[in-house]
């Protein structure tokens, strides 16, 4: 990910990214995601949100305090917060279809507030849509500080 092995013509480039991860059993740490400088779906460069979304169980990251490599479980992240230098997001054909403010209620009570902006289809207009149909694991929730990626399979309630 970094160091000479990362000037290899084999790898492909990537570019660091500050995160902080909120796992199963109230841990959190704070880490750095290598993103591609190639998105799979678009022109330029990985974002979180894609990184987050596709299909691998485990997502490798590196501590920044000790700069240990970890492979850490998809599906053991509660939430991934970004801060506001770090936010970058993926280009859309089309504006948002919905900017809605909400409230998420946690699984542990947790409470978190903001904004959702979704694209949904015509077929399926409704905020209700998003949450029981789209095929992302982590809801972006925009806040003053940045963008916090919730884990779906954590949220009890959305208030609306």
């Amino acid at each position: 990910m970094s160091g000479p092995e990362s000037d290899s013509p084999y790898r492909t480039p990537t570019r660091a990214v500050d995160i902080e991860l909120s796992i199963t059993g109230g841990r959190t740490q704070e880490v750095t995601l290598y993103l591609s400088m190639l998105s799979e779906t678009h022109p330029g460069a990985e974002t979180v949100d894609e990184a987050l979304n596709r299909g691998r169980d485990f997502l490798p990251v590196r501590t920044r305090e000790t700069d240990q490599t970890l492979l850490v479980r998809r599906g053991a992240i509660r939430t991934v917060t970004i801060g506001d230098d770090e936010v970058e997001v993926a280009p859309h054909e089309e504006s948002f279809a919905s900017v809605d403010v909400v409230r998420l209620e946690l699984d542990r009570g947790e409470i978190l507030e903001g904004t959702l902006a979704t694209v949904l289809p015509p077929e399926r207009p409704r905020l209700s849509d998003y949450f029981n149909f789209s095929k992302v694991t982590f809801v972006p929730l925009a806040v003053d500080e940045g963008v916090i990626y919730v884990n779906r399979d954590f949220i009890s309630i959305v208030w609306l």
